[in-house]
């Protein structure tokens, strides 16, 4: 390779060195910049959508982000505002950026995202440029391999992780100000590093782990760790500790496991074998999956022996690799603990010691604490004497190896295009097996229950009733503990007019959750169109009981009470409706049509009036008062309601004109 050859090993003596100011680094920079756009292109597909995997709750649905007056945008940096049980002000500022230029056009989302991964890559470049003291082969496919390493799409392609690629922005740059803080001695710099470093958490809490990889980095270009450099950190930390303890407190609403779940010794298994999972999959890349299940939930006394003997292999690995790096000498020793410590810290809060979410890991996790392990085995192997003798061979090694990685990016990137191509893949991975055996069916093999649920949704929303009716009964057949599952049937077995089996739905799901509010308002609603007024009545209340005074409830009550002819609750009903709700039309219209149906059709003509007034085009306002004013002698004013109720497609007899 002549000339280039040298420059992609190079080892300046110089301190410190500069990656500006060279052609070739630019030229460099601009290789990885392309090789990442080609690597995630198939998110430019205009079939590409917003999953329903928290995008829902980030974007689609998400008030937060729609609104641009100075209260939203107040209530958005308060501490307690949380989104998706996370307190992230600036991730979800540049969502209510591109939703004020985009809406709901998923491209300049998926664009910004992938903008900042770019960046990221850049910075990557230079802060290991920086470490490595030039060298242009570790700065570079270390920077590369950040970039288009398989398990880095799920944090571009996903709109939802945002938050990973803009917090590892502030990360990055913060790192680099600490740097030139080591190198200038000016405290501007610790006081520009401890700046971003805030920016960084309030993107995500993930970044509250740098002020130990400050420490690390200290120790790796020599500076005294004294009392002194140890102050320094203290504003950090400080920082750090809020950050956490806002997140453990806004995750302990929902996301966090019951800490008796899982055993001291468990917890201790399961991160051990997370950690080597991100580490085997670093190397092979193979069965991704958006989603990772927990082995054996019901039953944890049978894990895979893998399991069991990950703490054990992991003190091994780690282990062996420092101390046999210890024995060769005290610079590989500060390479190998910078690489390891710096992957430790970053990824230690997702190891799940508290469990957080359903997932025993995830491939959005990886993104920074990749950077120290690609740094260490790029750097050591620049080091190794059999590097010289085999340079060429080592660099295309390392070429093709980034050239695999492109194409499975290529390849993963369109596992994200939609929530069916997404959950899809998810089930190929961890599908559900189950044994029939007449009546009696055993689960042979537990999949991702999450994926079959969201996967029938998507097809549930488009129209593919019988693929998500098929989804959700292999849910229903493995008896899954989610009670909207049984919930989702139970409403797509009501369409069906097939309310035996809605019923039965309704109930299992109740088996499972009594304080299921949905599930009693629907199954109340399956009632009512089985004309058993009496349940429906009692579904309602017991909504009621989960919800008072809610609008819905009361609606659906006031429904049932006049069905069953109990005019006297119903306007007692609507009253309590009208006062919960003002501006609705729904309690004047039953507490009308039940006077009427009393005979008192001066007070039910009052009423209905008012609903009139409030709603226009609902027919069946208009024939009730058209019924109520020909009752009370207006025989003019009733014919004009019942022609207005005929317009809006009530069937209104010849008789009944005639009549009038």
């Amino acid at each position: 390779m002549g000339s280039k050859e040298k420059k992609l090993t190079q080892d300046s003596a110089e301190s410190p060195v500069t990656w500006y100011g060279k052609s070739f680094h630019l030229l460099l920079l601009a290789v990885i910049v392309v090789s990442t756009y080609f690597t995630f292109s198939p998110g430019f597909s205009p079939e590409k959508q917003f999953t329903n995997w928290d995008d829902l709750g980030y974007v689609v649905n998400q008030p937060l982000i729609k609104t641009q007056d100075a209260d939203s945008a107040a209530l958005l940096w308060k501490p307690s505002t949380e989104v998706m049980l996370n307190y992230h002000p600036i991730t979800m500022w540049t969502l209510a950026k591109n939703y004020e230029s985009a809406e709901l056009d998923i491209q300049p989302y998926f664009q910004t995202n992938l903008f900042l991964h770019c960046l990221n890559a850049v910075l990557v470049f230079i802060l290991l440029f920086s470490l490595s003291k030039g060298s242009i082969f570790v700065s570079f496919f270390s920077a590369l391999i950040f970039a288009i390493h398989p398990m880095h799409v799920e944090s571009v392609a996903w709109i939802s992780e945002r938050k990973d690629v803009l917090y590892t922005f502030f990360f990055l740059l913060s790192l680099l100000s600490y740097i030139r803080f080591q190198r200038k001695q000016n405290y501007l710099w610790l006081v520009i590093c401890f700046g971003i470093f805030i920016l960084s958490c309030l993107s995500k809490a993930m970044a509250v782990p740098l002020p130990f990889v400050l420490i690390l980095l200290d120790y790796f270009n020599g500076r005294k760790i004294n009392w002194k450099s140890l102050l320094e950190k203290i504003p950090f930390i400080f920082v750090a500790i809020w950050f956490g303890l806002n997140a453990l407190e806004i995750q302990s609403k929902g996301a966090i496991t019951d800490f008796d779940f899982f055993t001291g010794w468990q917890r201790i298994i399961f991160a051990s074998y997370g950690y080597l999972s991100y580490w085997l999959k670093f190397f092979v890349p193979s069965g991704l999956s958006a989603f990772y299940p927990y082995p054996n939930l019901d039953r944890l006394d049978e894990l895979p022996v893998y399991f069991t003997l990950a703490p054990f292999a992991l003190l091994i690995f780690m282990g062996g690799i420092l101390f046999l790096s210890w024995k060769r000498n005290v610079e590989t020793f500060k390479i190998s603990l910078l690489g390891i410590g710096f992957f430790s810290l970053m990824i230690a809060l997702v190891l799940q010691f508290i469990s957080v979410g359903a997932a025993i890991t995830a491939d959005r996790y990886s993104y920074i604490p990749y950077i120290g392990i690609v740094f260490m085995l790029l750097l050591l192997l620049e080091k190794w004497s059999v590097f010289q003798r085999f340079k060429k061979y080592m660099i295309g090694g390392v070429m093709l190896y980034s050239i695999v990685f492109m194409f499975l990016s290529f390849e993963r990137t369109k596992v994200w295009t939609n929530s069916g191509t997404l959950w899809s893949d998810v089930i190929e991975k961890y599908p559900f097996k189950l044994k029939k055996n007449g009546e009696n069916i055993e689960v042979l093999q537990t999949g991702a229950e999450v994926a079959y649920k969201n996967r029938g949704n998507f097809y549930r929303e488009n129209g593919d009733s019988a693929a998500a009716m098929k989804d959700y009964l292999v849910l229903v057949e493995a008896k899954v503990k989610d009670p909207l599952i049984y919930s989702n049937v139970g409403n797509m077995y009501a369409l069906m007019n097939n309310f035996d089996s809605s019923l039965q739905m309704y109930t299992m799901a109740l088996d499972r959750n009594p304080n299921a509010y949905d599930v009693y308002i629907n199954r109340g609603i399956t009632y009512i169109k089985m004309l058993d007024n009496k349940n429906a009545i009692k579904d309602f209340k017991n909504a009621l009981k989960l919800r008072p005074n809610d609008v819905t409830s009361l609606i659906n009550l006031c429904a049932a009470q006049l069905n069953s002819k109990n005019y006297n609750a119903c306007i007692k009903t609507s009253e309590n409706l009208s006062r919960v709700a003002p501006n609705r039309w729904e309690p004047h219209f039953y507490q009308g049509t039940a006077y009427v149906n009393q005979g008192k059709y001066n007070l039910g003509a009052a009423s209905l009036e008012k609903a009139i007034a409030l709603n226009q085009n609902d027919p069946y306002i208009w024939f009730n008062a058209g019924i109520a004013q020909q009752q009370i002698g207006n025989k003019e004013k009733a014919r004009n309601y019942i022609l207005k109720a005929k317009s809006l497609n009530y069937p209104v007899s010849a008789e009944m004109l005639n009549s009038l």
